[in-house]
């Protein structure tokens, strides 16, 4: 369901690549949302812990955000509430001070406004999982970057997780049931999945009661898929280097901050990336690698072209030349 991994950072585990939402748009289905991606501001950058979550709680127990050098700078993007701003301008300053000025990360300071025992005490997991990384949060500041997190658009579906094509239903994060909006808030994601997977399932059981029941007789029923003629197995190399491209072009250019220039770029990219690939996984025998490759692609140009198409900021969808300006939105 997650598209995460065709961005540079994110909290996505290893798969997150769009495979749902990569297949359902060649099949036909509508798509709906696509620019809408949502970033955590805060996630550990330290070898080996890419992708763990820093709570937002830990900003409002009082934790400063600091440049490596150690200057605050939250104050110069939102001088009403500076650390406490919303996720969206967190995770833009964070991002704009990255790209600015050359930093791989900025720190995240508790340990100068907690006690070290009340850090324990209220942050038990993120204390554990930084000391097993070397880091220190009761003595230390955290090195953070922002992560994609949650995709809010997808297929779309009705309030029974019908898609726009017969019989397919889509259900959680490759789905877009309107439910997000423009920027998802905390934890619903988890009762979307479980009121549209219940009333899905409620929709197929009532409209296959009464039909004759499918009888799977032996696996020979389903056709051998056909590798005749296609000789070359995939290259890992080319995999991982297309998906590194991917992925950087989609932080850079499609990620937090966004522009025409920047997305108009991105498509040029994309689309000469998405014919190679075409060739190359017509001419080659598959692997999860090549297949993963093929649907990020897929889904990185359908965010883009949604991205550039939506001159208006709103969400997580930021636009730094916008129709229309929101005041504290902006960097």
């Amino acid at each position: 369901g997650g598209i995460g991994r065709i961005y540079m950072n994110t909290t996505n585990p290893a798969g997150a690549r769009g495979d749902g939402l990569a297949m359902a748009h060649r099949a036909g289905a509508r798509i709906e949302n696509a620019e809408y991606v949502q970033f955590h501001p805060t996630s550990l950058s330290t070898p080996g812990a890419e992708g763990f979550l820093i709570s937002e709680s830990v900003r409002g127990e009082g934790a400063i955000l600091l440049t490596p050098d150690g200057r605050p700078f939250m104050a110069d993007y939102s001088p009403q509430w500076k650390d406490l701003a919303p996720r969206d301008v967190v995770a833009r300053a964070i991002h704009h001070q990255m790209e600015t000025n050359g930093y791989n990360f900025v720190l995240l300071d508790l340990a100068t406004h907690m006690e070290a025992k009340a850090i324990r005490h209220r942050f038990p997991n993120i204390y554990k999982n930084c000391l097993g990384h070397g880091i220190d949060i009761t003595k230390e500041p955290i090195p953070v970057v922002p992560a994609e997190h949650y995709f809010c658009g997808g297929v779309l579906v009705d309030g029974w997780g019908r898609s726009s094509i017969q019989n397919l239903y889509a259900l959680g994060e490759c789905s877009c049931t309107g439910l997000h909006g423009a920027n998802r808030l905390a934890s619903t994601s988890l009762l979307e999945g479980l009121t549209w997977g219940y009333r899905a399932g409620k929709n197929i059981n009532e409209r296959l009661a009464g039909l004759s029941s499918f009888i799977f007789n032996q696996a020979l029923e389903v056709p051998s898929w056909d590798e005749s003629g296609l000789t070359a197995e995939a290259d890992a190399a080319l995999i991982q280097g297309d998906m590194q491209t991917i992925r950087n072009i989609m932080w850079h250019y499609v990620g937090l901050e966004r522009n025409t220039e920047r997305l108009s770029r991105a498509i040029r990219e994309l689309r000469h990336m998405w014919s190679e690939i075409e060739t190359f996984y017509r001419t080659t025998r598959l692997s999860d690698g090549l297949i993963g490759l093929r649907n990020a692609v897929e889904v990185s140009l359908i965010i883009a072209r949604s991205a550039l198409h939506n001159r208006q900021s709103r969400g997580c969808h930021y636009r730094e030349d916008a129709l229309e300006h929101d005041g504290d939105r902006l960097i």
